[in-house]
């Protein structure tokens, strides 16, 4: 799991030169190349509010890279997709909007990870000073692990993110995440969920992400991730796949779809064949023994040609 954000306004990938050149994306790239978010969190419009506060809201993850993945601006609204390449090696998507221009001024934001939304995060502003709230946030930072939060956040879904949120990558993200309510709003938290349930919600919750994120090679690769490690790559396999097919220059989504199609048993070879002319045999070889090794079982016959530097 990690980082933040979405809204209403439907998002196009950057198609001319005007948008290309626009101040609103030079200003975005500058302030995502500082390697955090908080130039970016210092342009939200929507209220005032002390930089020590948003800091005990949102935790701050260095940023290794980024990549904006979709852009789209008139002269009254901007709204853009980003993924973050975090330094621990996490991966999080952005959905953000406002008012463009070199000094834009952020209106929505949505993390894809976690579902919290920035402008339900503000409107609960006051709340956490006292009752429920101030307890809730104590709480969160003095024991992140401590089951009483679950009752605290219960039916209080933007409670529920902002604890997953600050657990990203923690050992308390487990807590949180069992902790989540059902929503309609895309979020990746959903994926582990139902790859751990049911079959067509797993679908549904793969589309849906699908619409909002677009065909991104590292989505495909977190959702491949997530199925190894639940034992699901039946179900995503054929998938991961032909997502690979339309990003071979992607060596990660090469390597988990590998992965999750040697743990759905032998089947075809046509796919080691394609990774083989893309990768080259002496890759796809050392891919190939160095799975069966580590899952301490041998090469199945039918594999063992590929096992052969150069000879495919």
């Amino acid at each position: 799991m990690v980082f933040r954000f979405w809204a209403a306004l439907l998002l196009f990938c950057l198609a001319s030169s005007a948008v290309a050149g626009s101040a609103t994306l030079q200003a975005l790239r500058a302030d995502l190349a500082s390697g955090s978010l908080k130039p970016v969190l210092a342009r939200q419009a929507l209220v005032s509010i002390p930089d020590k506060l948003l800091a005990r809201w949102v935790q701050d993850i260095p940023i290794e890279q980024f990549a904006i993945t979709g852009f789209n601006q008139n002269r009254a609204r901007f709204a853009a997709r980003v993924r973050l390449h975090f330094v621990d090696g996490r991966v999080g998507f952005l959905r953000l909007e406002g008012e463009p221009g070199p000094d834009y001024r952020l209106t929505g934001l949505y993390d894809y990870s976690s579902g919290l939304e920035l402008s339900e995060l503000i409107a609960y502003g006051d709340q956490f000073n006292h009752g429920q709230g101030k307890a809730f946030l104590t709480m969160l930072h003095k024991r992140p692990d401590a089951p009483e939060l679950a009752t605290l956040a219960a039916d209080h879904p933007m409670l529920q993110a902002l604890w997953l949120a600050q657990c990203s990558g923690k050992p308390c993200e487990e807590q949180a995440l069992a902790a989540q309510a059902v929503t309609d709003k895309p979020a990746l938290w959903q994926l582990e969920k139902a790859l751990d349930a049911d079959l067509e919600d797993y679908r549904k919750i793969s589309q849906t992400l699908r619409g909002a994120l677009g065909d991104d090679p590292y989505l495909w690769w977190l959702e491949g991730q997530q199925a190894l490690l639940q034992q699901r790559c039946e179900w995503v396999q054929a998938d991961l796949a032909r997502a690979w097919q339309r990003h071979t220059e992607h060596r990660l989504l090469a390597d988990v779809a590998l992965q999750c199609y040697m743990a759905t048993g032998p089947g075809g070879t046509e796919f080691l064949d394609q990774l083989s002319a893309a990768l080259g045999a002496d890759t796809l070889s050392a891919a190939i023994r160095n799975y069966y090794q580590q899952q301490g079982t041998p090469v199945p016959t039918l594999y063992q040609p590929w096992t052969v530097p150069g000879d495919y």
